[in-house]
Formats: C-alpha cells, sequence, structure tokens
C-alpha cells in the first residue's frame, strides 16, 4: 500500500512540478531523492521503491506525439523504441525542481534531455527540451481523446450535483469548476475513450486529478462513475437549469 501511496504522490508531483530555466541543463539529484527513500526504507519504512524508478513506471506504456506520426514505446527495463528504433531512457530529479527524462538512442551520439511535466488533460506529458531540443507532447497511444461535439462527451457540459451537495460546472471549452461549502476550485477536464470502449472523465485541480469511469443515462439527467479500480458507484444529478 505505502509503494502505491509513494506512486501517486509521484503522480501528484508531475501534475503539479513547473519546468525551471529552458535551455539550462541544471544538475541531477537524483542519487540524493533514491537516497533518501532507501534509508526511510532501511528506517523501517516497508514497500518504498525509488522515486526514480516510480516515475519510470507511469512512463511504461505507448505514446504518440501530439502533432506528429511519432510514437515513444518505453518498457520496464528502461529501453523502448521511437518509430521502431531503439532507445534507452532514464528519468530524475534536477536542482531546478524538474523531473527529468533522458532518452538516447542507439544511433546517436548524443542523448535528449527533457523536464517532464503533465499536461492540462492530465493524461499526456509535455515535455519540454533542457538541451536545445525541440518540445513535445506525449500522449497515450490507447486513449482517443472525445471533443466537446461528440456526442459521448457533449453530454458532460452543464452542472451537475453529487450526493453531497457539492457542484460541478463543466463547460465547452474543458473547464471546471468544483463548487464546495468552503470554497470555488478551478481545473480542467478531458473526456477519452479507452481501447475497451469504456468512456473515462478525467478533473485535473491544482494539487492532483480524479479520474472515474463514466456512463450518462438516456435523457443526459444523470451520470454515474466509478473510479478504476473500484466497485463504488457515484450518481451525479443534473442542475435544473441544465435539464
Amino acid at each position: 500500500m505505502k509503494k502505491k501511496l509513494l506512486i501517486l504522490a509521484l503522480a501528484a508531483a508531475i501534475c503539479m512540478s513547473g519546468c525551471g530555466e529552458k535551455d539550462k541543463t541544471a544538475a541531477s539529484i537524483t542519487e540524493e531523492v533514491d537516497q533518501y527513500a532507501e534509508d526511510m526504507q532501511e528506517a523501517g519504512q516497508e514497500g518504498l521503491i525509488a522515486p526514480s524508478e516510480a516515475v519510470r513506471n507511469l512512463l511504461i506504456k505507448t505514446w504518440k506525439v501530439d502533432g506528429k506520426n511519432d510514437v515513444y514505446t518505453m518498457r520496464s527495463d528502461g529501453t523502448g523504441t521511437k518509430n521502431e528504433e531503439p532507445f534507452t531512457f532514464e528519468c530524475g530529479f534536477d536542482e531546478d525542481n524538474n523531473i527529468t527524462l533522458e532518452i538516447t538512442l542507439d544511433s546517436a551520439d548524443e542523448s535528449e534531455l527533457y523536464a517532464l511535466s503533465s499536461d492540462e488533460t492530465g493524461y499526456g506529458l509535455d515535455l519540454a527540451s533542457l538541451n536545445n531540443g525541440e518540445d513535445i507532447r506525449l500522449v497515450p497511444a490507447d486513449l482517443e481523446f472525445l471533443d466537446m461535439e461528440d456526442e459521448r462527451a457533449a453530454g458532460i457540459v452543464g452542472e451537475w450535483k453529487d450526493e453531497s451537495g457539492n457542484s460541478y460546472v463543466f463547460g465547452e471549452d474543458n473547464s471546471v469548476t468544483v463548487k464546495g461549502s468552503d470554497q470555488d476550485t478551478e481545473g480542467t477536464f478531458s473526456a477519452v475513450q479507452d481501447a475497451e470502449g469504456t468512456l473515462l472523465l478525467k478533473l485535473v485541480v491544482p494539487g492532483g486529478s480524479l479520474e472515474f469511469a463514466y456512463t450518462l443515462n438516456e435523457d443526459k439527467s444523470q451520470i454515474e462513475l466509478c473510479s478504476p479500480g473500484s466497485d463504488v458507484v457515484h450518481v451525479w444529478t443534473r442542475g435544473q437549469e441544465n435539464k
């Protein structure tokens, strides 16, 4: 469980990670960060893994480059391919508070070094070059992103209320406002369909993100939400003004 919590914490860190000064390569502090986790484990914190390994685990999948035909596949052993050309990769951290990704093609003399952060959808990754290369955005190859004109996602737009009385206002521009009892929280949302045909909704707010499998009823007056891996179903009801 603690191992899972560490991975989730690092996922949140990626969401909040800001890039340091672009085109300036800061010194790596990966060994120090990983050593801290090792020291915690030796002190009795069971189930911890090196933070750099946890970040690497988040990358293990096939990615498409947004706006291009390039495809990256990353594996658990630190190897991968770019358009079937082999490479090795390493994840780490630097003194500018960047989470870093270094990719070295087998055919290249130099590596590509990026600062890694989550994009506004919560599904993709923004890679900002740290050594004068090109910035790119990676999106999971097995997801279809739905725009708000798609009938599978259009029904999300509007105001919804959950069982606790909180309101969620979804805009056509992929903005979301969560209206709680104490304050409002602004964020973004995205809707996707995975390779198995499951519709997924992700809310990205300051500090992290929430993901649900969702199903709209026929008249779009209710939406059922279930977190992946959970059997608990939440039912939100559309606000009266949106019916």
